[in-house]
């Protein structure tokens, strides 16, 4: 292999590479992403054969004094390109790197084209791309910026990948990159990459398949595929913060889904984290800080069983305005029953229809999950993608005491969120540029993100049930059969005549939460009411303490303008009376009211009255 390097024609646009960022925050450390993007490559690469876990294997190796001389000549003629970037190599002895190995098996390898760089596989988007991304459907990936963290955990930001193509088991291909800044050399002006390769037609950078070459390779770096398909990457010089132990905790966080349900299989050093050993390993680390760690590997592996049957109900169409109203009311307490009651798991199904700009209406959904908590523990919230946790999502589910998953698997709904999803896919985003391949993409994002909440707060309503011996401790009378009285028993009192039972009222109207707002809607009994009625509606975000309506302020919105949409059925008209109030006039049944535009991020209180004639 060669190091080539490109440099900058006259007419070029300068680019930095500056996403590496990403990849290294507040919320999200260099550890974690490098097992979230390592894991979604290999997760998105399945080979189709495959029906049991993709396997992979994480290894720190330390070469001994044999290697030296390999590693000095590879890395000689990048030296210089490394101190043009300002890159510190104080104390890097460059004849013995410590190097992360990162493999993966039962996956395609690089497959595609790599001689013509107009082929969209996965050889050229994972060498060849920054920013772009072939994928889709249920692949993980989105942005073609998840291989920046393998040159990002390296202190010379540079990589290598060996890799065993399906379909040519007795071929092995080498190639390497380093990722640098745009830098001043001898004259010249180079572009950020820099490639371990051998040159090709019009400067196309080619992998090595030179038996030699990888042979030497594979002996410095302890690495030997086999004839197994399947990518391995090795990163030298890796940060010192990126050890083994490090690693661990963040496998079983982000990867506990597939693991938990035997689509991904981890070999971290000499502990192998699988379905079957997760618990073992879990209890040995901490990695979860809502639920005890137990409880969600239990409620994992219901979820996995249940996936197999049909779900408890399936919400009707209208489930996105009025949860409640979108199943049979006795399926509706039938549900309320085994969760708050039997402490069982429920699953509900909650059908949506997107709108593609290019493949049109698509017919999908998500699968629903709760269950009570054993003890008085918090709870938790997981929200999948496919095979992706999106651990930020969780702050939309308020756990009560409750275990609640929402799953999205089938290929539309993956496809939308995926679009959603950050660089580091760690939460959706409501103004993504890629959901504008999408009608109303926001709208129907708040739906799901507020679909697991919104169900809670349906089931964990008041179930009725009786208890005959609830109070026995505080009003309990002596056995008078057990225990003789010495005192005639007196007369006991006529009974009162019955009191007959009030009137039941039949309210005209209801009121319906929906995601970013809500709606009055007349009731049956709405038909009998003498026309035209009067109703005040007055609304505003609920506070922890005080007046909602007193702490209102028209900053918070204002009813009709900047985003707040009212809208009114035929026959009733609406007059806004102030920032957070309207009058209705209803001259017909049925009659209602829908208001839009809220903030789904908080409660809201609706108060509304009808006014005297």
């Amino acid at each position: 292999m060669k190091v080539l390097c490109r440099v900058l024609q006259a007419d070029e646009v300068e680019q930095e590479i500056t996403q590496r960022d990403q990849f290294n925050t507040d919320e999200v450390n260099l550890v974690a992403t490098l097992v979230r993007e390592s894991h979604q490559n290999s997760v998105d690469a399945r080979a189709k054969g495959n029906d049991g876990p993709v396997r992979t294997a994480i290894r720190v190796v330390h070469p001994d004094e044999t290697s030296r001389p390999y590693f000095e000549q590879l890395f000689k003629d990048l030296q210089p390109h490394l101190k043009a970037s300002q890159i510190d190599t104080t104390g890097i002895d460059f004849g013995a790197p410590r190097l992360l190995i990162v493999e993966d098996f039962g996956t395609t390898g690089l497959i595609g084209d790599f001689t013509k760089k107009s082929d969209h596989g996965p050889f050229n988007n994972f060498w060849r791309r920054i920013g772009r991304s072939e994928k889709g459907g249920g692949k993980g990936g989105r942005w073609g910026l998840g291989k920046l963290v393998f040159s990002s955990a390296s202190q010379i930001h540079t990589f290598f990948g060996l890799t065993v193509r399906e379909g040519e088991l007795s071929k092995q291909w080498l190639m390497g990159q380093a990722v640098l800044s745009t830098r001043q050399l001898g004259g010249e002006e180079y572009a950020p990459h820099v490639f371990f390769a051998e040159p090709g037609a019009g400067g196309l950078q080619l992998p090595t398949s030179d038996r030699t070459d990888i042979a030497a390779f594979e002996r410095a770096t302890r690495i030997s595929r086999e004839g197994r398909p399947g990518l391995s990457i090795a990163i030298p010089f890796v940060r010192e913060e990126i050890t083994l132990e490090k690693l661990v905790p963040d496998v079983l966080r982000n990867y506990f889904f597939p693991i938990l349900t035997d689509r991904l299989a981890v070999q971290v050093g000499d502990q192998l984290i699988d379905a079957s050993t997760f618990d073992r390993v879990a209890a040995q680390h901490k990695w979860s800080d809502s639920a005890s760690s137990d409880q969600i590997v239990r409620f994992i592996r219901e979820i996995r069983s249940a996936r197999s049957l049909a779900p408890d109900v399936q919400l009707g169409d209208g489930w996105t305005s009025d949860m409640g109203n979108s199943l049979p009311s006795n399926r509706l307490e039938a549900l309320r029953h085994k969760l708050a009651v039997d402490g069982q798991l429920v699953r509900v199904r909650a059908p949506i229809t997107l709108k593609h700009r290019v493949d049109g209406m698509l017919a999908t959904h998500i699968d629903l999950y709760l269950k009570k908590t054993s003890d008085q523990s918090k709870g938790s919230a997981l929200y999948v993608r496919g095979q992706i946790t999106v651990p930020d999502e969780s702050r939309y589910f308020t756990p009560r005491q409750t275990l609640a998953a929402l799953v999205a698997s089938d290929d539309a709904i993956v496809s939308f969120l995926g679009d959603a999803e950050n660089p580091a896919h760690t939460r959706w985003n409501g103004k993504a540029e890629k959901l504008r391949n999408w009608t109303a993409a926001t709208t129907r994002l708040n739906e799901i993100r507020h679909s697991l909440g919104r169900l809670q707060a349906l089931l964990l309503q008041a179930v009725e049930s009786v208890e005959k011996e609830a109070l026995r401790d505080l009003f309990s009378l002596e056995d008078e059969a057990a225990t003789p009285s010495r005192n005639p028993k007196p007369t006991p009192p006529k009974p009162s005549p019955p009191v007959p039972p009030l009137p039941r009222s039949h309210p005209v109207f209801t009121i319906s939460e929906s995601s970013g707002g809500f709606a009055v809607r007349s009731t049956a009994a709405a038909s009998s009411a003498e026309y035209p009625l009067s109703i005040r509606v007055r609304v505003a975000y609920d506070v922890l303490r005080g007046d909602p309506f007193r702490k209102f302020s028209e900053h918070d919105f204002q009813l009709g303008k900047k985003g707040v949409n009212l809208t009114v059925t035929e026959g009733t008209s609406l007059s806004v009376a102030s920032p957070n109030e309207v009058e209705l006039e209803c001259f017909a049944h049925p009659f209602a009211l829908t208001c839009t535009g809220l903030d789904p991020r908080r409660d809201i209180v609706v108060v509304a009255t009808r006014n005297a004639a």
